[in-house]
C-alpha cells in the first residue's frame, strides 16, 4: 500500500493579532478601490474564519477510522498552533505559511493561495488527502476508497445547478466559490478542448497525487495565472480552485470520477426516505455536507464522511447542537491531543 498523507489548513479566527492583520490588509485593499473589493468583503465573512472547535474531533475521526494514514501536515500562519495539539506526535507536522508560500505573497488570508502551494510541503507523499477541519471520517475507511490499484485518485463529485446555459451569464450571477469552479473548468476547456463544467466537487476528503498537481501547475497558462493569484490577500472573483487539478487528471485519465449522492436528512422525512432508498448504494459511499447536525443526524449516520459546514446564518442554538453532536460522536481523546 502506498503512503497516504493528510493535509489540513487551519486558522484561529479569534486570535486578536491575526484579526488585526486581516483588518489592516482589508483596509488597504478597500482603499485601493480594486475591482474585486466586493468579493474581498465577502471572502472575509465570520463563518470562513470562525474556529468552532471541530478540528479536535476531525483528528479524532482520523485516529479512529483511518489509522493507516502516514502523516498529517497542518498548515497554519501567524504562529498559530492549537493549544491542545500534541505537536510531538511523530505523525504531526506544523507547516508555517512561510515554509511553502513565496515571501512576497505573505501575509495571506486567502485559502486558495495556501492550497496552490501545498506541493511545496517538504517530504509530502506522492498521494495525499486534503481535509478541512470541519470534515470527519464517520466509519473505518480503507485507502482504496480514495485511490485505485494504479494509484489514481477516486474523485467524488456532484453536479452544478446551473442558473444559466450561457457560461458568462452563469459566472456573472454566481458566488465566488462557484465562480472559481467555473473558471477552473474554463481553463481546462481553453487548453484541452474538454467541456467539464457540470461536475463539481463533493464536500468531503479530496485525494490528489503530487506529481500530477505539479504537472498541472506547470502548464504556462495555468502557471502565470496562479503566480498572480497567490498574491491576492483575499479570495477574488478571478481565483481558480484546486478543482482544476482534478479536472486535469480526468482529461489525462489519471483519476476516476464517481458520482456522489449524499443521503438526505431534511424537514421532509417521507421524501428523504424515498430518495435514500432509491439511491441506497450511492448514499452509503458518498460524503454528506450539512449545517445542522442534529436535524441531519439520520443522513450523517449513512455517510462514510460528513462535513458540518459553518454558515453566518447558523444560530447559537445550531452551533451548540453541532458541538454537542461532535462531543458525543467522538468522546475519546486521541494520540494527536495532549494527554
Amino acid at each position: 500500500m502506498q503512503k497516504i498523507d493528510i493535509v489540513y489548513l487551519w486558522v484561529d479566527g479569534s486570535d486578536q493579532k491575526w484579526a488585526a492583520q486581516k483588518n489592516k490588509w482589508m483596509q488597504k485593499i478597500l482603499g485601493k478601490k480594486q475591482n474585486n473589493v466586493a468579493d474581498a468583503k465577502a471572502s472575509a465573512t465570520n463563518a470562513r474564519w470562525r474556529d468552532n472547535g471541530e478540528f479536535r474531533y476531525s483528528l479524532r475521526s482520523v485516529a479512529e477510522c483511518a489509522p493507516w494514514v502516514n502523516h498529517i501536515y497542518i498548515i497554519t500562519g501567524f504562529g498559530q498552533v492549537p493549544s491542545w495539539l500534541n505537536t510531538h506526535h511523530p505523525k504531526i507536522t506544523i507547516v508555517p505559511h512561510e515554509d511553502i508560500i513565496p515571501a512576497d505573497a505573505l501575509p495571506t488570508f486567502n485559502s486558495t493561495t495556501i492550497e496552490m502551494c501545498i506541493p511545496n510541503i517538504k517530504n509530502l507523499s506522492e498521494h495525499f488527502l486534503i481535509m478541512n477541519d470541519d470534515v470527519f471520517f464517520n466509519r473505518p475507511i480503507m485507502p482504496n476508497f480514495f485511490y485505485d490499484a494504479r494509484g489514481r485518485a477516486r474523485v467524488r463529485y456532484g453536479r452544478h445547478r446551473r442558473t444559466h446555459r450561457d457560461i458568462d451569464q452563469w459566472m456573472h450571477h454566481c458566488d465566488s466559490y462557484i465562480h472559481s469552479l467555473i473558471l477552473s473548468a474554463q481553463f481546462i476547456s481553453d487548453i484541452f478542448g474538454r467541456h467539464l463544467y457540470n461536475p463539481r466537487p463533493s464536500h468531503g476528503i479530496d485525494p490528489y497525487t503530487k506529481s500530477t498537481w505539479i504537472e498541472c501547475m506547470s502548464h504556462p497558462l495555468i502557471r502565470s495565472h496562479v503566480d498572480w493569484q497567490i498574491r491576492n490577500k483575499f479570495r477574488t472573483h478571478s481565483d481558480i480552485q484546486r478543482w482544476i487539478v482534478n479536472l486535469y487528471d480526468r482529461v489525462h485519465n489519471r483519476a476516476i470520477f464517481i458520482r456522489s449522492r449524499a443521503a438526505k436528512g431534511t424537514r421532509h422525512p417521507f421524501f428523504d426516505r424515498i430518495y435514500n432508498a432509491i439511491h441506497w448504494y450511492s448514499t452509503r459511499r458518498s460524503p454528506v455536507c450539512i449545517t445542522n447536525a442534529v436535524m441531519a443526524r439520520h443522513a450523517i449516520k449513512r455517510a462514510p464522511i460528513f462535513c458540518i459546514n459553518d454558515d453566518d446564518a447558523n444560530t447559537p442554538e445550531i452551533m451548540h447542537g453541532n458541538a454537542a453532536f461532535l462531543a458525543a460522536r467522538f468522546p475519546n481523546k486521541c494520540p494527536f491531543e495532549k494527554q
